[in-house]
């Protein structure tokens, strides 16, 4: 691993994005009304860029344009089985799904199933793609996990990606919106479930990773599935209400948990390297 260069790549990410995310954060300083969220989300999304500028900048600089050629060719590496696309899609869709039984067993009803909610899936996905898989992913994964297994194993390096991952969210806790903790009073054991839950999908991230050749394009789709909640959208109770929403996500944990360490140290379908 290239420590000056994943130095130069961590400081580009969190300062790009922390410098724009307080910016977002000061205009909602005096109260929260149609000007300043607008004013807060643009730089919100500016600040989701992080990873990937950083990753580029950082790629140019130690290892010039061809380097940074193929680390953009990550984006596009498709071909790769197509259980892969299915566990993309379908493990998120299990993990959520198990915080909906749970949240139905222990906290209350779910409330009626939304028939036409699958019509505002594609669009959904479409809009979800640009706040946060498409600009992070090629950080994370295409740049930051192949450096850090240069030298680690798999898990560790799954585990390194999840904890920085997590902590690049942190002013976003503060945030109405952004992080799965934002808008909420914080809880010590909110934070830490947020943390193993990220990096769980971290691990999980990281076998679709290296069994797909090292694309970056399976990583965003499972970002990108995990984020959207498509199992959610089928009971509009509670994906319409963001704390039933997040209650979903945590009591997920319960099943995320056990699945990534049976997956890691159990199925050794992480291997190293991709």
């Amino acid at each position: 691993m290239n420590n000056r260069r994943t130095f130069i790549f961590l400081l580009l990410a969190f300062g790009w994005s922390w410098i724009n995310w307080s910016i977002a954060l000061y205009f909602l300083s005096d109260g929260i009304n149609d000007e300043s969220i607008g004013q807060f989300v643009k730089y919100f999304f500016i600040g989701v860029y992080g990873p990937v500028i950083a990753s580029i900048v950082a790629t140019l600089m130690f290892g010039g344009l061809s380097e940074t050629l193929a680390l953009l060719k990550k984006i596009f590496i498709w071909k790769f089985p197509a259980f892969n696309y299915l566990a993309a899609f379908i493990l998120p869709l299990i993990l959520l799904g198990s915080g909906i039984v749970l949240y139905s067993l222990f906290v209350g009803s779910p409330g009626n199933i939304g028939e036409q909610a699958a019509l505002a899936i594609p669009l959904t996905l479409w809009r979800s793609l640009f706040a946060g898989p498409l600009g992070e992913e090629l950080g994370w994964r295409g740049f930051l996990l192949p450096e850090l297994q240069k030298d680690n194993s798999a898990i560790k390096s799954s585990v390194i990606v999840g904890f920085i991952h997590c902590i690049w969210h942190l002013p976003l806790f503060w945030a109405p919106f952004g992080a799965l903790p934002s808008g909420q009073p914080f809880s010590p054991l909110l934070m830490f479930t947020y943390l193993v839950l990220v990096i769980c999908w971290s691990c999980i991230q990281t076998w679709l990773v290296n069994n797909s050749k090292g694309s970056v394009l399976i990583a965003i789709l499972f970002h990108l599935f995990i984020n959207v909640g498509i199992v959610l959208m089928f009971f509009p109770e509670i994906y319409t209400d963001a704390d039933k929403a997040k209650s979903v996500y945590y009591l997920s944990s319960v099943i995320t948990i056990p699945f990534t360490i049976f997956l890691c140290m159990k199925t050794k379908l992480i291997s190293k390297g991709a």
